[in-house]
Order: structure tokens, then C-alpha cells, then sequence
């Protein structure tokens, strides 16, 4: 009797070890969903901030374009197309004044946030001026947009200014605060941005990505969206199919790293730097705009404080070896050959000693710098509990409030994600789709879903002036430089991307491109009209009427092209 309870005491045991490990391990594996380190979310921060001044920097010269009543979107043309619940401020005047005076102070506003001055009402207002402005021409948004809002909105759960701003330094009292940061609103955002890669992989289902390899061969032959260094790549098709299937792998694999509970610091950092060289990758082959910019520069809102606390201070000896080096070397190549051996290998020697001898390990198991070095590769704000004696350093907290509302938002979104690849549809449809806009968080990442355009395209604008004479006013009009005109032509330009003046007007003229609403097409006429009859507004040159001509010419496989193909979409006469 005594050995049958023995077995089953040791039976009871083991379940507990098991049940007492796999609770260790998810409270690992919390802990890295729910933390950031401090030092993160500041370059996060100012990462952020500076992508919304370029971003407000690249529209304020087509403020009257695509922000007031005299451009090609007035307000009562928007309001009568414009989903319920789409709050913008700049709907409330139509005057280039009032549009300049909302640019300045989103301007403002991302300006503080930069600096991290009054840094949670400047991301609430940031997070505000932008939605505000994206709703006032919602015709010009692409994912970058998209991504910009929603990473802005759980952005303002967090502490963003704890660490290397004005509001830090204007601390009456030195405060010791813990970079470890535990929220909600950290699993918010780290899940928002990893659900843009999981959901996008599901929707990318066409055969060009996951059978045939075409993918990235069909996206860079778009010649209105393709840098040169995407052209150069064309012209090796097997590297692109490779590229395509290692594009799927990155989006599914890469974001798993970021929330390894093993090896936390070194993978997540191998993470980070895997989806950042993806994008750079993109920003470098394709001309759209700052998205590929704003998803890697997002990306170090994950770095872990191992990136911080020993990557940084070994980069920093690295660099200062490799500079050292690198003067010694060229101070030996001055010696006469018969005796510049020796000193190489002493100074070798002696900088292989000494980095050894830079970085030793604390008492928390982090590494920190010694010897002569040590003041210089000093990180701020780490979390040592034997700083300045026995004082403590404190740990930020959100409230309970702030967490139990970025935990319904996380569970929204995920659910609104799922109904993008799925057939389920949100409950309260009508709540949920007021609430997604108002707050800007509705979202589909269909990013060349299911699979990329298979064609080029492009616009012409020919006009006919007082005289007879033909002309090509799509420059002109997009740059607004009456001396940017040319002659009519029926050729596929010698560059594509350069007919469209930017990003915007590309959103702009493709979405007009594929629209059947008249109101949209009369409203652009009547930009065009007035913008050249401004310049001319008596005698010949006056701009009687115009035509909108769109162009395709098909991408077909083995670099081959197909034959160029036109319509006239719109032909409109001045009054």
C-alpha cells in the first residue's frame, strides 16, 4: 500500500512540474508580448514623427489641389460620397487659409512629438490632425496611410516621452525609471503591426506567388511605380522568383522572432533587422511613396533592451577598433617594408586585449562596460536596482483603465482582421464600422493581393486651345508651371514614373482612372480649366477643351510586352 501512494505521489508530482514549467514558459512568453523597452518606443517616437513631417512636407505644395474647394475634391462633392463617421477638421472651410492653418499645426504638433515635448497630448493631436487630413481626401490614401494611423493610435497608450525628450529633462528631480516597460497597449501595438504581415500573406493567394514565382516580376515591370534599381533586377528573372517565395517567408517568419520567449534579446534584434532589410529592399527597387520607409523605421519600436544594453556598447567598441585600425594601418603602410611586420601584430595584439576587456557582465546579467572605456559606452536609463546605492529604479505602469480599453481594441482589431480573409462578419456591423472610421482603424492589408497588377498605365491630358492648336496639359496642371507643357503624342513615354507628379497625384489619377461617379470627373475638368486659364486668361492660349486618355499596355511573362492600348475617359469643355 505505501509503494502504490509513492507512485502516485510521484505520478501527482510530475503533472505538477509539467503544469509549474508550462506556466513559467507563458509567463515568458507574456512578458515578451507585453514589454518594451523605453529606449524603443523613443526612436519609435521620433521615427514616427518625422515620417508625418514628410509626409505633411511632400502635400503642402498640392494644398489647393487636393485640400480646398478651388482643387479637384470641394467638400460637397466629398460629403456626398464620404462613409458616415469620417471626422475631419479640414472639412470645416474650404479656403486655402484655414487648410494652411491645420498643416501648420499638424506640423506643430508632430514637431513636439519629435522632440517629446508634452509628448501625450502631441500624439493624441498628431494622431487627430492626421485622420483629419486623411479624411478630407480620402482618394489619395495607400497602405502607407493605412499603417501611418493605426501604429499612431496605440501609440498614444504608451509612454512614449519617458525616455529622451524635453519632457524627461524638464524633471524638477532626477527620477531613476526602469526602461522595462509592461502594457496592454505594447501587445497593441507589436500585434497591429504584426498582423499586417500574417493577414497580407493570406490574402497574396494568387498562383504568382505561391505556385509560379511571378510576383515580384509582374510588380516591378509597373514602369510608373519602378526605380532603377527594380529595373536592373528585371533582367534576372530567376533571382526574382527566388525573391518571391523568400518574400512569403520573410512576412510569415519574421514576425515570429519578434515574439521568441527564447533568446529574446539576440532574436528579436535578428528579427527587427530581417523585416528592416526587407523594406529598404523595396524602398530602394519601387517608387511608392514612404510606405516601405514607415515599415522599417516602425520596426524598432521591438527592439529588446539587450539591443540597448550589450548590441550598442560591442557596435561602439567595434566601430572604435575598426577606426583604430584602420589609422594604425595607415601609419604602418608609411614604415619601410622591412619593419612595419612587427608593430601590425603588436597593435593587433593589443586591441584584441583590450576589447576583451571593455564589456563585462552585472550582477542582472547584462553587460556593462569597464575600464578606460566605460564612461564612454555608457547607456542611459537602464534598469539596475543597484544604482546610487539601494535606491530603486521606478517602473512605469499604465493604468487599469488604459488597459482594459487597449485590451478591447486589440481583440476589435484582431476580429476586424479576420474579417478581411474570412466570410465571419463583425457583430453590430453598423457600430462596428462607425467606430473603425472615426478612430481610423479600419484596415485591409491587400497589399498586390491576390496577386500584382499585370500591366502598365498612364495618362494624357491633350487640350485643344483658342487657336486650334493641341497641347499636353498634364504637367502643367499637376506641377502648376504653364511652361511644363508638351506635345500631344500617342507613344509610351520614355519614363512613366515622371508623368505623374508624385505619390499623391498618382492615388489621385488612378483612383480617377477606375471611377464611374461624373461628379469627380467634372470637378477634376474644372480644375484643369481654371488652373490654365489662369495663366492665359484671354487670346489663343485660352483652353477650350481637353481629354483624359488612359493608357495600358499589358506585362506579359519572359520580359515580353504586349500592345498599347488607350481609351479617351473623359472628354470635358471649358465654360
Amino acid at each position: 500500500m505505501p509503494t502504490i501512494v509513492l507512485r502516485k505521489s510521484n505520478h501527482s508530482r510530475s503533472i505538477a512540474f509539467r503544469v509549474a514549467h508550462l506556466g513559467i514558459a507563458m509567463g515568458i512568453w507574456l512578458r515578451t508580448l507585453l514589454e518594451a523597452d523605453l529606449r524603443s518606443l523613443a526612436v519609435f517616437r521620433i521615427a514616427m514623427a518625422a515620417i508625418v513631417l514628410i509626409d505633411l512636407t511632400a502635400k503642402a505644395p498640392n494644398l489647393t489641389a487636393f485640400f480646398t474647394d478651388d482643387g479637384v475634391l470641394p467638400r460637397r462633392v466629398l460629403l456626398a460620397e464620404l462613409r458616415p463617421w469620417s471626422i475631419s477638421l479640414h472639412l470645416m472651410s474650404g479656403t486655402f487659409a484655414v487648410q494652411a492653418l491645420l498643416f501648420g499645426a499638424a506640423f506643430l504638433a508632430a514637431l513636439a512629438m519629435l522632440v517629446g515635448y508634452r509628448t501625450r497630448l502631441a500624439s493624441i493631436v498628431v494622431w487627430i490632425m492626421v485622420l483629419s487630413i486623411q479624411w478630407r481626401n480620402p482618394f489619395l490614401l495607400h497602405g502607407a496611410d493605412e499603417l501611418l494611423r493605426v501604429v499612431l493610435f496605440w501609440g498614444m497608450f504608451l509612454p512614449l516621452g519617458a525616455c529622451w525628450s524635453v519632457d524627461r529633462w524638464r524633471q524638477r528631480a532626477p527620477v531613476h525609471i526602469s526602461t522595462r516597460f509592461v502594457s496592454i497597449g505594447v501587445a497593441g501595438l507589436f500585434l497591429q503591426i504584426a498582423f499586417m504581415y500574417w493577414f497580407a500573406i493570406i490574402l497574396k493567394s494568387g498562383r504568382e506567388w505561391r505556385v509560379d514565382g511571378t510576383a515580384l516580376y509582374y510588380a516591378l515591370s509597373s514602369d510608373e511605380l519602378i526605380s532603377p534599381t527594380g529595373t536592373f533586377l528585371l533582367g534576372f528573372p530567376d533571382l526574382l522568383r527566388v525573391l518571391t517565395f523568400a518574400t512569403l517567408a520573410i512576412e510569415i517568419v519574421a514576425p515570429i522572432l519578434l515574439f521568441s520567449p527564447f533568446f529574446k534579446g539576440p532574436v528579436r534584434t535578428a528579427g527587427v533587422a530581417l523585416i528592416m532589410s526587407f523594406h529598404f529592399g523595396i524602398l530602394v527597387t519601387m517608387n511608392i511613396g514612404y510606405f516601405p520607409l514607415l515599415s522599417a523605421l516602425c520596426m524598432v519600436c521591438y527592439l529588446p533592451a539587450w539591443f540597448w544594453d550589450t548590441g550598442v556598447p560591442w557596435l561602439k567598441v567595434a566601430v572604435a577598433g575598426l577606426s583604430r585600425f584602420g589609422r594604425f594601418a595607415a601609419h604602418v603602410a608609411s614604415i619601410p617594408d622591412r619593419v612595419q611586420h612587427a608593430p601590425i601584430w603588436s597593435r593587433l595584439a593589443t586591441i584584441k586585449l583590450a576589447s576583451l576587456k571593455l564589456v563585462s557582465v552585472n550582477a542582472s546579467g547584462a553587460s556593462e562596460p569597464t575600464g578606460t572605456h566605460a564612461s564612454a559606452l555608457h547607456t542611459q536609463g537602464q534598469n539596475r536596482t543597484y544604482e546610487r546605492g539601494t535606491e530603486r529604479a521606478i517602473s512605469l505602469r499604465s493604468s487599469v483603465g488604459s488597459n482594459l480599453l487597449a485590451a478591447f481594441f486589440l481583440i476589435y482589431v484582431f476580429v476586424m482582421n479576420i474579417t478581411t480573409v474570412t466570410a465571419y462578419t463583425m457583430p453590430m456591423p453598423e457600430v462596428s464600422s462607425a467606430m473603425a472610421v472615426a478612430l481610423g482603424l479600419d484596415q485591409r492589408w491587400a497589399m498586390y493581393s491576390p496577386t500584382p497588377i499585370q500591366f502598365t498605365y498612364w495618362l494624357t491630358v491633350p487640350g485643344v486651345l483658342g487657336d486650334g492648336s493641341q497641347v499636353e496639359l498634364l504637367q502643367a496642371v499637376t506641377h502648376q508651371d504653364p511652361d511644363r507643357i508638351d506635345e500631344v503624342s500617342l507613344d509610351k513615354p520614355a519614363n512613366v514614373n515622371e508623368t505623374f507628379r508624385d505619390i499623391y497625384w498618382l492615388r489621385y489619377l488612378t483612383t480617377l482612372s477606375t471611377t464611374t461617379a461624373e461628379e469627380r470627373f467634372l470637378n477634376f475638368g474644372g480644375y484643369v480649366c481654371r488652373s490654365w486659364n489662369e495663366w492665359y486668361p484671354v487670346g489663343p492660349m485660352q483652353l477650350q477643351t481637353f481629354d483624359i486618355v488612359y493608357f495600358t499596355q499589358p506585362t506579359l511573362r519572359d520580359g515580353e510586352r504586349g500592345e498599347i492600348q488607350h481609351q479617351v475617359i473623359w472628354q470635358h469643355r471649358c465654360r
